[in-house]
C-alpha cells in the first residue's frame, strides 16, 4: 500500500519557505503546516493543510500549543514498517520537517529586554519537532535553516529523496541548533538572577567566518560567533572597506575597541599585538588620535586605531603618512569613508553604536578545562588614593593616574605606564621583572617621562623600581601597595622627591 508523501512546515524565519513549499508541492508532497504559515502559502497559491485540521484538535492557549500532538510525532517517530500502526490512528509517515524557531537570541540581545516578552519566546513545540524528527535520521530529513532548502530540492529532484548522508548532516545541524537555542536561554536566565558566575558553562557559538589562518600562516582558524552577542562588538562589527580581516586584525581589533570604551571623552587608542602602544584623550579627536601615535611612532607603524567617535574629516588628514592596518570606531562622517578608501590595504569597520565597557566574562582555555572570571573591575575614583609619602600628588597627577589605571588592566603585566596631561608617554609590557618594565617605560618616554605620572600594575617588590624612575624624573606614582618592602619603597620615593599613593587596586592582566 502507498502512502502520500507528507512534509510538515513550521518556521519562525519565513524566509524562502514560499519557494521551498511551492518545490515540494511539484514533487507530489502533500504539506501540514502551522496556521500561520498555512496563511502565508495560501496567500501565494501553495495549498497546505493546517495542523488543527490534520489532528482534529484546535491551537490552543493563544497559539502556544500547536503541534504537540500524537498523530504529528507518531508520523515523525515511526520507523519504516509502522505504517500500519499509523494507519489505526488515522496518521500517516512525515518524510520531512521543516522547522525553526522563535527568535529568543535576537529579542534577549535587544539592551533592555522584557522578560516576559523573553520567556514568551521560548520555542516548545519548535524544539521537539525538531528532535524528533533528528532522531529518527535514518527516515526523516530535517531541515532547520533556510540556506538548505536548495540543496534539499536538488537532492528530492535528482534522486527522488534526500540521501542517508545528507539525511546525517541535517540531523547534527538540527542537534546543533537546538542544543544552542537551549545555551541562549540558560545563559539568559542565569545572567538574569545577577550571578557573578554560571553554575555550569554552556557556549553556543556559530561559526561565522573561515579565516585565512590563525595567528601563524600553519594554523587553520575560524571566527564564532554569539548569537546574543552585544552591540558594540566584534562580532557585530561591520566592515565598510578593506581586505576581509585577519585573526590578528581581530584580536587587535577587540582590544582597541575595549581600551577605546573606556573614555567618556574623544580618545584614540593604537593598539600593537593586544598591546596599547600609545592612548590619549582630549577634546576633539583628531587631536587624541595625534597624541596616542606620537606616544610611541616606531611602535605605531602598522597599527591597529581604536576611536570613540565619529571619524571626521580632521582625523583622516592627522593619520596622513602613517601605516594603519584598521580603524575600529563607531562610525565614518561620508567625507572621511570617502577619503579612507583611497587606502586600498586599510580595512574600515564601525561597531554601529557608541562604545560603552564590555560586560562579558573573561575566559582562558587550559588544559581539559576553562578559566572563567568576572569582568568587574572597581570603579577608579580619586578618593581611592591614599597618599603614602611626605609630598602629595597634585589633583592633575591624580587625574593621570585614574587614566593610567584605565590603560593599565589592558597592558600585559608586568606592567607601568606612563603619563602626563592624560596621555601615555612610555609603556613597559610584558616584562619578568618589575624594574626592568620601568626601566623599558622610562626608554620609551625619553625625555617626555621628566614631570609624568607612573602606574604600576601591582606593588614593587623592591626600591629598585623606584630609583629607575626617579633617572627618567617621573614625579608621581601609583600602585596597589602590599609589599613586605612597602617601607622601604616609600623611603625611595622621599628620598627622590616623589609622590606616591596606594590605589589597593592590582590590574594584572596574563
Amino acid at each position: 500500500m502507498g502512502y502520500p508523501r507528507r512534509a510538515l512546515l513550521s518556521v519562525s524565519d519565513k524566509e524562502g519557505l514560499v519557494e521551498f513549499a511551492r518545490g515540494l508541492r511539484d514533487l507530489g508532497f502533500d504539506l501540514i503546516a502551522t496556521e500561520g504559515t498555512v496563511r502565508l502559502l495560501g496567500g501565494a497559491g501553495v495549498r497546505a493543510t493546517s495542523v488543527s485540521d490534520y489532528t482534529g484538535v484546535p491551537e490552543v492557549l493563544g497559539g502556544r500549543v500547536k503541534t504537540l500532538h500524537p498523530k504529528i510525532f507518531a508520523g515523525i517517530l515511526a520507523p519504516r514498517g509502522d505504517e500500519p500502526d499509523l494507519a489505526e490512528m488515522g496518521a500517516g509517515p512525515v518524510e520531512l520537517v521543516a522547522a525553526n524557531l522563535y527568535p529568543f537570541e535576537a529579542v534577549v540581545a535587544k539592551p533592555r529586554v522584557d522578560p516576559a516578552e523573553a520567556i514568551e519566546n521560548i520555542d516548545i513545540g519548535g524544539v521537539t519537532l525538531i528532535r524528533a524528527a533528528a532522531k529518527n535520521a535514518h527516515r526523516v530529513a530535517v531541515v532547520v535553516r533556510p540556506s538548505r532548502y536548495h540543496q534539499v530540492l536538488d537532492a528530492l529532484k535528482a534522486v527522488g529523496t534526500v540521501p542517508p548522508e545528507l539525511r546525517d548532516e541535517l540531523a547534527m545541524e538540527a542537534f546543533e541548533y537546538t542544543s544552542g537555542y537551549d545555551a541562549a536561554i540558560y545563559n539568559y536566565l542565569w545572567k538574569k538572577a545577577g550571578r557573578a558566575l554560571p553554575p555550569a558553562l554552556r557556549l553556543a557559538y556559530t561559526r561565522a567566518a573561515d579565516l585565512r589562518y590563525g595567528e601563524n600562516p600553519y594554523q587553520k582558524a575560524a571566527f564564532y560567533r554569539d548569537p546574543a552577542a552585544p552591540v558594540p562588538s566584534i562580532a557585530r562589527l561591520e566592515t565598510l572597506h578593506g581586505k576581509e580581516l585577519s585573526y590578528n586584525n581581530l584580536v587587535d581589533l577587540e582590544a582597541a575597541l575595549r581600551v577605546a570604551s573606556e573614555f567618556s571623552e574623544p580618545a584614540g587608542v593604537v593598539i600593537k599585538h593586544t598591546n596599547p602602544s600609545g592612548v590619549a584623550v582630549r577634546a576633539d579627536l583628531a587631536e587624541a588620535y595625534t597624541a596616542a601615535h606620537a606616544a610611541d611612532v616606531k611602535a605605531a607603524y602598522g597599527c591597529v586605531v581604536g576611536l570613540n567617535r565619529t571619524v571626521d574629516r580632521a582625523t583622516v588628514r592627522a593619520m596622513k603618512g602613517h601605516f594603519v592596518e584598521a580603524i575600529v570606531a563607531p562610525d565614518f562622517a561620508p567625507d572621511a569613508l570617502e577619503a579612507l578608501r583611497k587606502r586600498k590595504n586599510l580595512r574600515l569597520v564601525r561597531t554601529g553604536a557608541p562604545f560603552r565597557p564590555q560586560e562579558e566574562l573573561e575566559m582562558t582555555k587550559v588544559s581539559g578545562g576553562m578559566l572563567v572570571q568576572s569582568p568587574t573591575y572597581p570603579e577608579f575614583r580619586a578618593d581611592m588614593f591614599r597618599v603614602v609619602t611626605k609630598k602629595a600628588p597634585t589633583a592633575g597627577q591624580i587625574d593621570d593616574m585614574i587614566f593610567g589605571m584605565r590603560v593599565s588592566k589592558f597592558v600585559k603585566s608586568n606592567s607601568i605606564v606612563l603619563v602626563k596631561d592624560r596621555t601615555t608617554v612610555g609603556m613597559g609590557a610584558g616584562q619578568m621583572s618589575r624594574v626592568d618594565s620601568v626601566m623599558l617605560a622610562r626608554v620609551k618616554a625619553g625625555d617626555r617621562a621628566r614631570g609624568s605620572v607612573l602606574v604600576s600594575d601591582a606593588f614593587f617588590p623592591f626600591r629598585d623600581g623606584v630609583d629607575e624612575a626617579a633617572r627618567g624624573g617621573v614625579s608621581a606614582i601609583a600602585q596597589p601597595g602590599g609589599s613586605i618592602r612597602d617601607a622601604e619603597v616609600i623611603e625611595a620615593c622621599d628620598e627622590q622627591g616623589i609622590a606616591m599613593a596606594f590605589n589597593k587596586v592590582r590590574l594584572f592582566r596574563h
